[in-house]
């Protein structure tokens, strides 16, 4: 079976050209069969994934969440290709889920929000407004890639404003000012926050977490909470388990999708039960790490 590797060559902060040697070295040890590809432009991961042969190989996703999110939407619906991951971003969150599983081959469900499909999470509110203000940290290169979540989130909880949202997700509905919103496939978002301590990856669910408005002073320990996985004793945090739910606003809103962005007014998400195969060999990825 071959492998086939797409490094986000912008992604994180190893030495690409290490990072490449450590793979051709490890998939030499094994006599394996592969190919390296780079990407130089925002969703080339999903063209290349999609341009590879429809046959039995492992496309490994080389890079943080964003890259493997387009690594997956290229490879969704074939019945062939197998879905690796190599975390070398700055979060790489999703690979910190699928450390729960043995090595082999699994099939797992995905998310999908409108047209796209997603492995992690979806969220709408603070954390999402902090994520998309990632990028004003990374123009300030005296901060620490391992910190420009954490940068980020002093920047926005200052601006944050509530979002006015109307949620459906089966018998449950809810209108009104939010905190956040977090529709999780996967048990962690912004570089090991637990926000889902209890989602898996194949029971056909969403994980749902329903931050109703707060005063700015409780956020803080209700973050600090989150970041142990230790919030759902928050009165105002309301857990849901749903396939389906539908989000509205009269607002343009900021949906981050897997670490990447997408705006506008009207969401649908559902869960796709076992609609992928993940490969899962830990010994292999610590020798291209290590």
């Amino acid at each position: 079976m071959k492998y086939h590797f797409i490094i986000n060559g912008k992604s994180g902060k190893d030495n690409k050209s290490l990072l490449e040697a450590k793979i051709r070295e490890a998939c030499f040890k094994r006599k394996i069969n592969y190919d390296i590809t780079y990407t130089k432009r925002p969703s080339d991961a999903k063209r290349i994934a999609a341009e590879f042969p429809d046959e039995e190989s492992v496309i490994f996703s080389v890079g943080g969440d964003g890259n493997l999110n387009d690594t997956l939407n290229g490879i969704v619906g074939s019945e062939n290709k197998i879905l690796g991951v190599i975390p070398a971003g700055s979060g790489n969150d999703f690979a910190r889920t699928l450390k729960n599983f043995d090595d082999g081959i699994h099939s797992i469900d995905i998310g999908s929000i409108n047209n796209r499909y997603f492995l992690n999470v979806a969220c709408v509110g603070l954390d999402a407004d902090v994520a998309d203000n990632v990028s004003i940290t990374r123009e300030k290169k005296w901060i620490p890639t391992s910190q420009r979540f954490n940068a980020s989130f002093v920047y926005t909880y200052f601006k944050y404003l509530p979002k006015k949202v109307k949620i459906r997700m089966g018998e449950n509905e809810a209108e009104g000012e939010i905190t956040i919103l977090a529709i999780c496939n996967a048990q962690y978002y912004g570089s090991g926050y637990k926000i889902a301590p209890h989602a898996l990856l194949d029971d056909g669910l969403f994980d749902i977490y329903l931050v109703k408005k707060m005063p700015k002073i409780k956020i803080l320990p209700m973050l600090a909470s989150l970041a142990r996985g230790k919030h759902e004793k928050f009165s105002a945090i309301k857990r849901y388990q749903e396939s389906e739910i539908h989000v509205e606003s009269d607002e343009k809103l900021s949906f981050n999708v897997d670490g990447e962005l997408m705006r506008g007014t009207s969401f649908d998400l559902k869960i796709h039960k076992a609609a992928i195969r993940i490969f899962n060999d830990k010994k292999f990825i610590y020798d291209i790490l290590k």
